[in-house]
């Protein structure tokens, strides 16, 4: 839903203010190599980017199906960037670029940087390694990972195999993300990284985030990397692409920190890769895999570090054995493992079950016929674990179990058995390994056992040339803060205690509506809309001097307007309640909206407007939005993402934007509720001024400050730090 605000008020105000811009980086190409790559340093117009080459000589396989005029073609390459602007008629297979083919090797990586623009669509992004240059079902036989929306977050990986998407649950907010997809003889290895306190590893390491073992040469030898749009809305933006061989990849396992084919004969052993397999029950070694005799049995690795992804490949007869994936195994004081969950499949349930001791606990279950353990079939399994969990908000107290593409189980923390207590403590444990029960001897043989950490560090080649500061700076100097204390008076005139800069009206123009020290430590607007009593938005801003034009560090913490509570986690809540009770049915507070955030101003034509947006509409949804000027009385909203129940009536919740007046990138941190402490800066938006002008220079910034756009009903902002660098 496009939001945007009329902006008469501020053409009458603010006056333009002079002096440049900092100058935009100039692109440059990279150095010549014997590998494909694209650096997208040469700019192309609308339409373009058909029939050409990389920088570097890799030919671009383009497809531009979208048409608004006399020529086809959308797509464009400006500002280091391959532009991929909304699609006028959503599919795949009308807007994307490929490369190649290349190869199926192992330890070959397909690498993309890139900076979604609106994941908020069912279908938005895939990239990654495809089994044709324009696919219409693009993670059905190939190998790449798909933006999507998810829940009330921003977006989530789906991943490709040879059957279709495999889901993995794991959030993505819109920032910038580099992904890989290490290619193997059987299958593949996703890994992401991002902005550092985020959900993912930074740069110089990634996250393992899944795998593929059903893609083999015989049936996929090759695969063209690309990355294809389907998106109606917002420019999905890519910096950079190569495809590397990395030598230390090059085993089948790639990134495990345990893994074993099973199939060399005899009895287990040392394994390829984790050490000494512990075995309870007799297993034995054959071309198939590992099989079990009538009795069952276990086997363990212990690589020394919490695994994120296992997988495994089962092969059944007529009369299967179940199967169970273990993860996070602990020992006991005399060395034997007495504690740990198992992810099991048999003909007729799957189940996720905490083991400890002689106690085996159900978590949950399942017997869709369709998803259980097939006679004479070979299938892959695969567990996908999140690991702890810090906050309400954090990647953490995940578990997905996934039967080829189909998922299995999926338990979130805290739920009935796996409260989060218990998923921390037992998140650092580092055993893995797997069971085949009792049943018919040799019914399920098991292979290609494998492990992966959370965290891998990346190789040197895979590491970019950097020429631009870190998006995750925030300055080294406050050049002003004000945390409004005192006494009730309007804000206009106020010097904030540190720096003794002098707050100003900006707008609106009538004396009647203005922000106010409120003689609680808070500003809010007055008079309050709830009733429609004020029909502007207000803008106040502190002048910025002219030293720091090239960088500001905003921050404010802002508590929506309204009463509500942000329950303890695994609280039973009440019919149509919410997890904030400030949407629950009846709750008065659902009446209230909030619109209220902060001000980067260089003149009437070019500023940015951030915002908290909530209201009953969203139902427990919330969002940020960012407004531009797309003529000077009118600002649309150009970015947005969703924030699940950051927003709370009542609650505080703080955010962070930083930019040097191009890049921008925004942090959020809150609410805080009973039972929730959130304590840490998340990373949850990045996107570019030239993103939205690729034709304009960089902000200048002369003024920082609040917005309370005219439909706030009293949010209140507690505290504000205007940061910049030296």
């Amino acid at each position: 839903m496009k939001r945007s605000i009329w902006l008469t008020p501020l053409v009458l105000v603010l006056a333009a203010c002079p002096g440049p811009g900092p100058a935009k980086v100039a692109c440059k190409p990279y150095p010549a190599a014997n590998f494909p790559q694209d650096s997208y340093s040469d700019s192309r117009p609308v339409g373009g980017v058909r029939g050409t080459s990389s920088p570097e000589g890799t030919p671009r396989l383009v497809t531009d199906e979208e048409q608004a005029g006399p020529a086809k073609g959308r797509m464009s390459i400006d500002n280091c960037s391959l532009r991929m602007p909304p699609l006028l008629n959503p599919a795949f297979g009308r807007m994307g670029v490929a490369y190649g083919p290349v190869d199926r090797q192992n330890g070959k990586v397909i690498h993309f940087r890139l900076t979604a623009g609106d994941v908020q669509e069912e279908n938005s992004l895939t990239f990654g390694g495809f089994n044709s240059a324009n696919p219409a079902t693009p993670l059905v036989g190939s190998n790449a990972m798909l933006l999507r929306n998810f829940n009330q977050q921003g977006g989530t990986f789906d991943l490709g195999s040879r059957s279709g998407a495999m889901e993995t649950g794991l959030p993505q907010f819109q920032t910038q993300i580099d992904a890989y997809v290490i290619l193997r003889e059987r299958g593949a290895i996703y890994l992401v990284d991002g902005l550092a306190g985020g959900y993912y590893a930074s740069l110089p390491s990634a996250s393992v985030i899944g795998l593929d073992q059903s893609l083999t040469t015989d049936v996929s030898p090759q695969v063209y990397p690309g990355v294809h749009s389907a998106s109606p809305a917002d420019s999905h933006r890519i910096h950079h692409f190569q495809v590397r061989d990395i030598a230390a990849w090059q085993n089948w396992y790639a990134t495990a920190h345990a893994a074993d084919r099973l199939t060399g004969g005899g009895a287990l052993g040392t394994a390829e890769k984790g050490g000494t397999w512990a075995v309870t029950g007799n297993l034995s070694s054959t071309a198939d895999g590992a099989t079990a005799d009538a009795g069952g049995a276990l086997a363990f690795l212990d690589p020394g570090a919490p695994s994120q992804v296992l997988g495994l490949t089962v092969k059944t007869g007529s009369n299967p054995q179940g199967v169970g994936l273990i993860f996070r195994a602990n020992k006991d004081g005399s060395g034997v493992y007495t504690s740990y969950y198992e992810l099991f499949i048999s003909t007729t349930e799957y189940e996720l079950v905490r083991v400890s001791g002689a106690t085996r606990t159900r978590i949950a279950f399942g017997n869709t016929a369709s998803q259980l353990l097939p006679k004479n079939a070979t299938v892959h399994l695969q567990v996908i674990d999140s690991g702890p969990k810090d906050t309400r908000f954090s990647a953490g107290g995940r578990i997905r179990f996934l039967l080829d593409d189909k998922e299995l189980l999926s338990i979130d923390a805290p739920a009935t058995d796996f409260s989060n207590d218990d998923n921390n403590a037992s998140a650092g444990f580092t055993g893995v390994g797997f069971r085949i029960a009792p049943g018919s001897a040799g019914g399920t043989a098991v292979s290609y056992f494998e492990a992966h950490p959370r965290t891998i560090t990346l190789p040197a080649e895979l590491l970019l040339r950097e020429e631009e500061a870190p998006l995750e700076d925030t300055g080294n100097v406050v050049v002003a803060s004000d945390d409004f204390s005192g006494e009730f008076r309007e804000l206009a005139g106020r010097k904030t205690p540190v720096g003794g800069l002098v707050w100003e009206k900006k707008a609106s123009r009538n004396p009647e509506e203005y922000l106010a020290v409120d003689g609680n430590g808070y500003v809010t607007a007055f008079p309050t809309s709830l009733n429609g009593s004020r029909g502007n938005f207000l803008l106040y801003g502190l002048p910025w001097p002219s030293q720091y034009k090239n960088f500001a560090s905003l921050e404010a913490t802002i508590v929506p307007p309204g009463s509500g509570v942000l329950r303890r986690e695994g609280e039973v809540l009440g019919v149509g309640q919410q997890t904030c009770s400030g949407f629950d049915a009846g709750n008065p507070s659902r009446k209230h909206r909030l619109r209220a955030g902060l001000l980067l101003w260089q003149d009437k034509n070019n500023y940015v407007l951030l915002r908290g947006f909530m209201d009953e509409s969203q139902s427990d949804a919330s969002e940020v939005e960012w407004q531009v000027p797309s003529r000077p009385d009118f600002a649309p909203v150009v970015r947005r993402t969703n924030l699940n129940v950051r927003w709370c009536h009542g609650q505080p919740t703080t955010l962070r934007l930083s930019t040097d007046g191009d890049r921008i990138t925004l942090w959020v941190k809150g609410a805080v509720g009973v039972g929730d402490p959130d304590t840490k800066f998340e990373p949850v938006q990045t996107f570019r001024w030239t993103d939205l002008f690729p034709d304009r220079p960089p902000l200048s910034i002369n003024l920082v400050g609040l917005y309370f756009s005219e439909d706030d009903t009293g949010a209140r902002i507690d505290g504000f730090k205007a940061s910049a660098r030296r």
